[in-house]
C-alpha cells in the first residue's frame, strides 16, 4: 500500500465528468468490459462493483486509498489513514484499542483491524453527538417551559 505523503492533486473537471459518464453507462445495465489487443473481456460483477465505488469517488472529486485487508501498515501510515496524530495512534495501540504486532522495534497494524477501529470510532462519535444533541434539545425545552428562553434567543 502506498500512502501519499502529500495531498493528491484534485481531479480535473474533465476527469470527473468522464467518471460520471462511465457511471451513467454502467447504471444503464450491461457489463463492464475491458478491451485490448487480445480482444474484449467482461469484468466479473464482484470486481465491477469495486470499480463503480472507485468511479463514484472520482466523480465526487475524492481519492480512495486501496489496500488488502491483510496488509500491515506502520503507525505513521495508520495515523494518516485515521486522520490522527502518530502519538495518539500509539496510545490507542498501547491501550489495546487497536491490535498490532511488534516484529522488532516497530509496531505493525493490520489494515482490517485499522478499518474496524475507524468504523467503531466513527460510530462512537456519532452516538456521542446524537446524545449531545438530545441533551441540548432537552435543555432548550426545559428553559422554554420555565420561560427563560424564547425562539429569538436560539
Amino acid at each position: 500500500m502506498t500512502i501519499p505523503h502529500k495531498v493528491p492533486e484534485p481531479l480535473s473537471a474533465s476527469d470527473r465528468a468522464s467518471a460520471r459518464d462511465v457511471l451513467a453507462r454502467l447504471r444503464e445495465g450491461g457489463d463492464l468490459v475491458v478491451a485490448g489487443k487480445g480482444g474484449r473481456v467482461a469484468v466479473p460483477k464482484s470486481i465491477a462493483r469495486e470499480v463503480v465505488t472507485l468511479l463514484e469517488a472520482y466523480a465526487d472529486g475524492r481519492t480512495l486509498v486501496m489496500a488488502a485487508a491483510d496488509e500491515e501498515v506502520s503507525t505513521q501510515e495508520a495515523a494518516l489513514i485515521l486522520n490522527l496524530s502518530r502519538p495518539t495512534v500509539v496510545k490507542f495501540l498501547d491501550e489495546g484499542r487497536i491490535p498490532f504486532r511488534k516484529p522488532g522495534k516497530h509496531r505493525r497494524v493490520q489494515m482490517s483491524d485499522l478499518i474496524a477501529f475507524k468504523t467503531r470510532l466513527k460510530r462512537d462519535r456519532t452516538t456521542a453527538l446524537d446524545r449531545l444533541t438530545a441533551l441540548s434539545q432537552d435543555a432548550i425545552e426545559s428553559a422554554r417551559e420555565q420561560g427563560r428562553v424564547t425562539d429569538e434567543m436560539i
